[in-house]
């Protein structure tokens, strides 16, 4: 189905595509959901074939003064015909630069240029007019990982188009939650075995809670690793010994197998005791399907987001808000939410305080039934009388268990001039 340019006006969220983009340190996948369709296709790399992974790289042409990428960048290397340059992701991480023939080139800008060359494969599927939002999922989402992809994707003007991050186990759970419900009566299984070691993602749910809360464990597993499958049988055993270990004490009904060290199937003692009374799959566009999930499910919110709240590593585990009385009547006012991600937390509002030169915010943890309160003090604001203190206050997330305020003192006219002396303060949450 080829999606164009021809409807014009203003288009809804659900005739609208999405995309996944699954990005890594050695290659990335792209996954797209296209409005009508049950479920995402990912892209090939060969027509007619399931070859998904896209070599990570570009090499500077000699010949044509252009950059190759994926495995045209690899092929074009071998022969000699320019530099290949791989750890697009982690050089831009660590902002390395990389010249070429004298030219110095800036390592995001390079990874820009990749996504924006890896993304070119979408046009016989859907023009960028047709692309209601961008869903990049990554190992980790750290803050400086975000940093990066931010720059990046701001170097590749998307437009109006929003563009969000999600880490790896966002996606297995956003991949999960839209499989078909007998394979996660329980919880659920990913074996990925993309980097050097082994590791594994546990999907599990707490159906006691209202929304549901849903986990995703991750674990590594160095006793298996690349490096030891030059002896099958001693990984086959050290795997085998693993999977007993993960599903020994565990109703597990679903196992998946991604990653290159797959590929060869020297796991066969560790798949027989996978498979009693488990469906097990091989594949490996699990991640970039699941960023697609996700872009949907944000794009067009459904029985997913009613039902369900995902408390990830990147989640915020509390509701942050504060009472406030508003003429004469008492209310509560959010200003963090529970399970949304931190990095993409924040809020601003102004308030008058009361009596002292201190307030209280009030904490709701989703994993306790007890209310928290932390009273922030500002010390060295002027004595004034009741509520003729003005504050201007933001807030936002250092990290997934830190909170950051700041503070500024807005007076209250011309009565009570502002100060502009300003507080920071952090808490956990």
């Amino acid at each position: 189905m080829f999606l164009d340019r021809k409807e014009t006006g203003k288009k809804k969220n659900s005739d609208l595509a999405v995309i996944g983009y699954d990005l890594g340190k050695k290659e990335a996948q792209i996954s797209y959901y296209l409005p009508g369709r049950d479920k995402p296709e990912t892209i090939s790399v060969m027509t007619g074939e399931e070859q998904f992974s896209i070599p990570a790289a570009l090499c500077r042409r000699k010949d044509k003064d252009t950059w190759a990428y994926g495995k045209e960048a690899v092929e074009c290397s071998r022969k000699g015909n320019g530099i290949l340059l791989d750890h697009l992701l982690e050089n831009a991480l660590e902002a390395k630069s990389v010249k070429i023939d004298g030219v110095e080139y800036d390592s995001v800008t390079l990874l820009s240029i990749f996504i924006k060359r890896s993304l070119s494969l979408l046009s016989m599927m859907v023009t960028p007019d047709r692309i209601g939002a961008y869903m990049f999922s990554l190992d980790t989402t750290d803050k400086r990982s975000i940093e990066v992809l931010s720059r990046a994707a701001a170097l590749l003007d998307f437009k109006d188009v929003p563009v969000w991050f999600q880490n790896r186990a966002e996606s297995f759970y956003y991949y999960n939650m839209n499989q078909p419900q007998e394979l996660m009566e329980h919880e659920v299984l990913v074996f990925d075995f993309t980097g050097e070691n082994l590791k594994s993602l546990r999907f599990s749910t707490n159906r006691r809670t209202t929304p549901v809360a849903a986990f995703v464990e991750e674990e590594s597993h160095p006793q298996v690793n690349k490096e030891g499958l030059l002896y099958p049988k001693e990984a086959d055993r050290a795997f085998a010994k693993t999977v007993s270990e993960l599903c020994g004490k565990r109703v597990v009904d679903t196992v998946y197998l991604i990653g290159d060290g797959f590929a060869e199937e020297w796991y066969q003692d560790a798949l027989k005791v996978l498979c009693r009374n488990r469906r097990v799959f091989l594949g490996n566009n699990l991640y970039s399907k699941g960023a697609c999930y996700a872009a949907k499910e944000r794009l067009t919110p459904g029985k997913i987001s009613k039902e369900y709240v995902f408390l990830g590593n990147d989640m915020i585990k509390a509701n942050v808000g504060m009472y406030t009385l508003n003429q004469g009547t008492e209310g509560y006012f959010p200003l963090l939410d529970a399970g949304g991600k931190w990095y993409e937390a924040g809020k601003s509002c102004d308030f008058l305080l009361e009596e002292s030169n201190s307030f209280t915010l009030r904490l709701m943890p989703l994993n306790s039934r007890e209310a928290k309160e932390v009273i922030v003090t500002l010390d060295g604001l002027p004595a004034r009388p009741s509520r003729a203190s003005r504050i201007h206050m933001e807030i936002s997330m250092a990290d997934a268990q830190t909170v950051r305020l700041t503070m500024e003192d807005m007076g209250f006219g011309e009565f009570f001039p502002a100060t502009h002396k300003v507080w920071e303060e952090t808490f956990p949450v």
